[in-house]
């Protein structure tokens, strides 16, 4: 068990978990006062910014340690293949809010919202994962 934990990949599953808790809890909050498109974009905001400093100070932390890269610098970057790999996120996410599930379950429909989320969010951790490995925490010696 202690070897899957070495794999980066694991870790910053780990924390994109924690990062679907924070959108997820984020979209909750703000849909009780806005759309719950609009509360969908300005979540995003702050899961990835969670985001961000998690990997930081775990999954890339031994890379961390060879970077010369400034953190505001690394944090726009993050931020930056955050954007790109959620145009999938949100374009799943619109398809599946346009068509909503043709059930009387009232209880499904009062989800859909939520459930939404997960195809555009699985996509967009591997884009992110990418992004995130092969450039915002890579290793530069500026």
């Amino acid at each position: 068990m202690n070897s899957i934990f070495k794999h980066t990949f694991f870790r910053f599953a780990i924390v994109g978990g924690v990062g679907f808790l924070v959108d997820l809890s984020s979209m909750l909050l703000l849909s009780m006062w806005i759309a719950p498109l609009l509360a969908r974009a300005m979540a995003f905001w702050v899961a990835a910014s969670s985001n961000w400093w998690w990997n930081r100070v775990i999954t890339f932390k031994k890379a961390e340690q060879d970077n010369k890269k400034a953190a505001v610098l690394q944090w726009l970057q993050f931020l930056g293949g955050s954007v790109v790999a959620f145009v999938p996120n949100w374009g799943c996410y619109l398809i599946l809010m346009s068509h909503p599930p043709a059930t009387p379950n009232t209880t499904l429909i009062l989800l859909w919202p939520y459930l939404a989320m997960i195809p555009g969010v699985a996509i967009g951790m591997m884009l992110n994962y990418v992004f995130s490995r092969f450039w915002v925490f890579y290793p530069s010696k500026l």
